[in-house]
C-alpha cells in the first residue's frame, strides 16, 4: 500500500505521520512531558500552569511554541526561494535530519527545554512542508484534523452511497491516523530504551522518505 513514497502520495503521507507520531512519544516519555508537535497541548498546558502559578512548569511549553512558529517561517522561505527548483522537499528533509542527527549524539543531562526546542522545529519544517495527500489537505505531525477528515469519510461512505471517492480518503486517512499512533508508540517505547539514539531510527525513515521521493521525482522528469 505504501510503494508510492511521492511526495504527496499516501506512501510519503504515511511515513511521515510515523515519523510524526515517533517525535511526539520520544519527547513526551523523554523530555519534560512536553509535545514536540502538537502546539494545541502546549498552549492549553501553559495556560494551566499560569493559572495555577506553576511558573517553572509554564516556562517549558514556551520554548516549542516559539520554535514551531520559527520552523514554519523557515519552511514557507525555502517553499518560496529558488530552491524549488532544487526539489524543495529534499531540502526540508536534509534539514530536518540534520537537526535530528545533532540531537542525537547529545547527553542525557542536556536540559530538556533546550531539546525540544530543537524538535518542534524541526516538526514545524515537516508540517509546514508537507500537507497534501491524495488532493487532501492532513498534518504529518498531529491528527486531530486527520481524524476529523477520517470520520467525515466514513460518514460520507456509510451513509451517502459509498462513493469510491469517499472510500480513496477513508483509506488513506486511516493509513496516516494508525501511523501516527503506531509511531508514537515506538517513540515512547525507543526513547525509554535507547534515549536520545532512538532519534537514529527517525533519521533513517526520513532518509528513506528522502531518496524515495528524490528518485521517484527524477525517474517522473526524465520520462516526460
Amino acid at each position: 500500500m505504501l510503494k508510492d513514497t511521492r511526495a504527496g502520495s499516501l506512501g510519503a503521507a504515511g511515513l511521515l505521520a510515523l515519523a510524526g507520531g515517533f517525535l511526539d512519544g520520544f519527547t513526551y516519555v523523554g523530555h519534560g512531558q512536553v509535545f514536540a508537535n502538537s502546539m494545541t497541548g502546549n498552549v492549553v498546558l501553559l495556560g494551566v500552569h499560569l493559572v495555577s502559578g506553576a511558573w517553572q512548569h509554564a516556562f517549558r511549553h514556551i520554548p516549542p511554541i516559539l520554535a514551531f512558529l520559527a520552523g514554519i517561517w523557515a519552511s514557507q522561505a525555502i517553499l518560496q526561494s529558488k530552491l524549488r527548483g532544487v526539489n524543495a522537499y529534499l531540502t526540508v528533509l536534509l534539514l530536518e535530519i540534520a537537526i535530528l542527527s545533532a540531537l542525537s549524539f547529545l547527553p542525557a543531562a542536556f536540559p530538556d527545554w533546550l531539546f525540544t526546542l530543537n524538535i518542534a522545529l524541526a516538526a514545524s519544517v515537516q508540517v509546514q512542508t508537507f500537507r497534501d495527500v491524495n488532493g487532501h489537505s492532513y498534518n504529518s505531525t498531529f491528527t486531530t484534523g486527520n481524524l476529523r477528515t477520517l470520520s467525515e469519510a466514513a460518514f460520507s461512505w456509510i451513509f451517502e452511497g459509498h462513493s469510491p471517492k469517499a472510500k480513496d480518503v477513508l483509506r488513506d486517512f486511516s493509513v496516516i491516523c494508525a501511523a501516527f499512533l503506531l509511531g508514537a508508540m515506538a517513540g515512547g517505547y525507543a526513547v525509554s530504551r535507547f534515549g536520545n539514539h532512538a532519534l537514529w531510527g527517525e533519521i533513517a525513515l526520513l532518509a528513506f522518505v528522502a531518496i524515495t521521493t528524490t528518485t521517484q521525482a527524477s525517474a517522473v522528469g526524465q520520462n516526460r
